[in-house]
């Protein structure tokens, strides 16, 4: 009963949760290729949600910032730019970084031009590896958060739902304690890792005093202000010499899962009403479990064989629904976050997803097998029993970490459903705007494809390629699409880009990668139906 109160007491109080998504850029002034008569006074990003600035640049082609910029100011979601001084003729780069609501940055750079054709640009690779050292740092760090905060809370159900003996509970506490400690570590370190990887800073940058106030303003800090004090909470119930406090362990464990539906995919995508509960239940089954299996392996060593198989087949009574809701919850969650099944194998988003879901067959599969198998072998007394459940309990275990780690991997990871979100605007502006350049390609097959590349300048174009049948008709169940495009003059090889399905047999692909005009190849790769693949080769004019 008490057990229940709290999976109660944290649904209730995770109601709140707000819902968003990365952010997308919907409209820029300038646009991505354009060529302006004259200096403008300001540059503005519009984008589907509101956004927390980080930087907003104009650079010149050597990579020097200009036009004396002055403040940034935010009108909803439109941030604006002005500039005091006026730019000469010449190519320019917009660059800008900004802070989704879901704490994920967020950012692109693209040229344009002021009373000249635009010259070829090129970025720098540096940001880019920086990113990419902390988002290591990040994801190993939200790995051992995760691991923490679910131990720490499932250590606290599993005394409090199946009551075990003195020692048995005392090896869940000692566990729980520890756990708990590591996630207040986590909790600080994601301010900072999180707020230097926003800010594209060095390995130094997380001694500025910078990076700890883009942190702290991000929904890293309102993670932490429920994190935090839930671990504490938890410790003060986790106390080896008095049985867990009821009070303090409900309070304790509806803050650390609290602390998981204020950011992140799963909690945050609408409706946030029904989406966080279903995380929030998800997250208490899985802490459960989780911390349930060093105890019962402790248990499998030192307690008698009866009493060991009793507080086992005693688990497994709680473990039956709890897997139920895990599995329920988790294809909800997943659901809302794929759109269809078939998302599963053509993102990475969904990759990842993928090996969760098998790591997590595997565990069901041991523990089918222990409850089965093993659990009446140590009731009874047989010999080995308890060496070859601990085993089992231990390969179990490890896997668990392994799920955990796949789960750190998709909260850096941009899930389908904020993509198609954003192509729908997007796609609709291409289409109007002046230059798109439109091209209809046949296979030999007959399979056709309808092209839209806007603005068809250098710099970030969007292409739309509608996919149709031999009668003409849009293909609506295509398994995926890819492009490929070249630029063989320049030296530029095959770029291979995945496209993402926004309905009606219409597929959206973003290119960053035309940056120098030219005569582009385009080739488009789609399965037509499950096993049937076309291929459809054009040229692309880049002015």
């Amino acid at each position: 009963m008490r057990c229940r109160s709290i999976f109660a007491a944290a649904c209730l109080l995770l109601l709140p949760a707000l819902a968003h998504a990365h952010a997308v850029l919907l409209e820029s002034s300038p646009k991505s290729g354009e060529m302006l008569a004259t200096s403008p006074k300001e540059v503005t990003a519009t984008f589907n949600e509101s956004v927390g600035p980080i930087f907003f640049r104009i650079l010149d082609t050597s990579g020097q910032e200009v036009g004396k910029p002055g403040e940034i100011r935010l009108d909803g979601a439109r941030m604006i730019l002005p500039l005091n001084d006026s730019l000469p003729n010449g190519t320019y780069l917009l660059t800008y970084r900004v802070i989704s609501a879901d704490t994920h940055p967020v950012g692109t750079t693209f040229g344009f031009s002021i009373g000249e054709p635009m010259r070829a640009t090129s970025t720098t690779s540096a940001a880019s590896d920086t990113r990419s050292k902390w988002s290591l740092l990040v994801g190993i760090n939200r790995w051992v958060l995760y691991a923490g905060m679910l131990w720490a809370a499932g250590a606290v159900l599993f005394v409090l739902a199946l009551a075990p003996s003195t020692t048995i509970a005392a090896t869940s506490m000692r566990g729980g304690r520890i756990a708990a400690l590591l996630s207040v570590i986590s909790f600080v370190l994601a301010i900072g890792f999180g707020g230097a990887d926003m800010r594209l800073a060095g390995f130094d940058g997380l001694w500025s005093a910078e990076t700890w106030r883009t942190g702290l303003g991000s929904t890293l800090a309102a993670s932490a202000a429920l994190g935090i004090p839930g671990m504490v909470l938890l410790m003060v119930a986790l106390n080896a010499d008095d049985r867990p406090r009821t009070g303090f362990a409900t309070a304790g464990a509806a803050l650390a899962i609290g602390s998981f539906l204020v950011t992140g995919h799963a909690a945050t995508a609408p409706p946030a009403w029904l989406m966080a509960p279903i995380v929030g239940l998800h997250l208490a089954a899985t802490a459960f479990w989780l911390a349930a299996l060093l105890p019962l392996r402790h248990a499998a060593r030192v307690l008698p064989a009866g009493e060991a198989g009793e507080l086992m087949d005693r688990f497994s009574r709680y473990a039956a629904p709890a897997v139920g809701v895990v599995l329920l919850s988790g294809i909800a969650i997943s659901w809302r976050q794929l759109g269809s099944p078939m998302r599963l194998f053509d993102n990475p988003y969904g990759l990842i997803l993928a090996t969760k879901l098998a790591l997590f067959l595997c565990i069901l599969a041991i523990a089918a097998y222990n409850k089965k198998m093993l659990t009446p072998q140590l009731g009874l007394g047989i010999a080995g029993a308890g060496v070859r459940i601990r085993r089992t309990i231990g390969v179990e275990l490890s896997i668990y970490f392994a799920v955990l780690l796949a789960a750190a991997g998709l909260t850096l990871t941009t899930p389908p459903r904020a993509l198609v979100a954003g192509a729908a605007p997007n796609a609709t502006a291409a289409m109007n705007a002046d230059g798109t350049w439109r091209k209809s390609v046949k296979d030999t097959a007959g399979y056709s494809v309808d092209l839209e590349l806007s603005p068809a300048k250098a710099g970030q174009n969007m292409l739309m390629a509608t996919l149709k049948d031999r009668d003409g008709k849009p293909i609506t169940n295509a398994a995926a699409l890819d492009i490929v495009v070249s630029l063989p003059a320049a030296g530029i090889s095959d770029v291979r880009l995945k496209g993402q399905d926004v309905g009606n047999g219409m597929w959206h692909v973003m290119i960053e990668e035309m940056l120098i005009p030219g005569e582009w190849k385009l080739a488009v790769e789609a399965f037509v139906t499950d096993y049937d693949k076309s291929t459809f080769e054009t040229t692309v004019p880049i002015g």
